[in-house]
C-alpha cells in the first residue's frame, strides 16, 4: 500500500531519492515539480483499482456503497495531499488528475443505473449525462471543500439530490 503524504508535509525530491535508492538529479530529469511526482504515482495506484461494484438489488443501497468507496479512496490518498496537489499542478495535468479519479467511478456509476434500468427502479430513458456525472461532483465536492465524507452527508446527498433526480418520471425531465 502507498503511503501519501502532503505536498507540504515533508514530500522533498531528496527523501523520494533516497527512498527509491537513487540520487535527486535522476528524480528531478524525470519530474520537474513535486505535483509531477504525486501525480505519476497517484496514477500508478488508481490503474490498478478496478470498479468494485456489486449491486445489492438497490440503487440506493449501491449509490450509497459506491459513495463509501470513492471517499474511502480519496481519504487514503489524503484530502490534504489531493488538496496540495490541486494547488500545485498546471493546466493540463488537472485534466489528468480528473480523469484519474473520475475514469473508475463513472464506469461504476454506469453499471449502477444498468442494474437500476433492469430492476425497473428507474427509467429506461437515458439520464441527463449531468444526472449521470452528480454522484461523482457531489462527494468530490464535500470530500474536498468540507474535508471529509461522513455516513450523515453522503446519505442526504443521495435521498435528498440524487434518488429523487434519477427516479424522477419521464415527463418531468
Amino acid at each position: 500500500m502507498i503511503k501519501w503524504r502532503s505536498l507540504d508535509s515533508g514530500l522533498t525530491f531528496e527523501g523520494v531519492a533516497k527512498r527509491a535508492q537513487t540520487s535527486k538529479p535522476v528524480i528531478y530529469r524525470r519530474y520537474p515539480t513535486r505535483a509531477h511526482m504525486v501525480l505519476d504515482a497517484w496514477i500508478k495506484y488508481s490503474s490498478m483499482q478496478d470498479c468494485p461494484f456489486a449491486s445489492t438489488g438497490s440503487l440506493r443501497e449501491d449509490l450509497l456503497a459506491l459513495g463509501r468507496e470513492f471517499a474511502g479512496r480519496f481519504q487514503q490518498i489524503g484530502i490534504e495531499t489531493l488538496r496540495g496537489l490541486l494547488a500545485d499542478v498546471t493546466e493540463d495535468q488537472v485534466q489528468i488528475l480528473t480523469s484519474t479519479t473520475s475514469s473508475w467511478v463513472l464506469d461504476c456509476l454506469e453499471k449502477v443505473i444498468d442494474s437500476a434500468r433492469e430492476r425497473g427502479e428507474i427509467s429506461a430513458s437515458p439520464l441527463p449525462p449531468r444526472v449521470e456525472s452528480l454522484p461523482l461532483v457531489l462527494v468530490r465536492h464535500e470530500l474536498l471543500l468540507t474535508g471529509g465524507l461522513d455516513e450523515g452527508a453522503l446519505t442526504e446527498i443521495i435521498d435528498t439530490v440524487l434518488l429523487p433526480l434519477m427516479t424522477a418520471s419521464d415527463s418531468s425531465r
